[in-house]
């Protein structure tokens, strides 16, 4: 019994390790994109994206509110069946996923 109880923790390790793909660089023609790098850097390393939006720091009352940052979001692709979202927040980027598509 103990030994089926394990090798299903185990499947269920390798199971959400397929799921959540997060990416720590994206390869492009230009080279690695790494977390830290600024909007200018990736611009460089992989073109323009296909997606761009951005999100300007809040307001209140016509004034910024304190800590609120400029957030953009990314996507490249898709590329081989996959796309890739980034997030660049105050001018750095923070995270990347990769996401397969169906």
């Amino acid at each position: 019994m103990r030994g089926g109880r394990q090798a299903s923790s185990i499947g269920l390790v390798i199971l959400s390790l397929s799921v959540a793909n997060p990416v720590i660089a994206m390869r492009c023609q230009g080279g690695l994109t790494a977390n830290g790098d600024t909007p200018e850097q990736v611009l460089q390393k992989c073109g323009a994206p296909a997606s761009r939006v951005i999100e300007l720091p809040q307001r209140r009352g016509g004034h910024l509110i304190e800590g609120a940052v400029r957030v953009e979001r990314w996507v490249y692709g898709p590329r081989h069946g996959a796309r890739y979202p980034l997030r660049f927040v105050a001018g750095k980027r923070v995270d990347e996923r990769l996401e397969l598509s169906p």
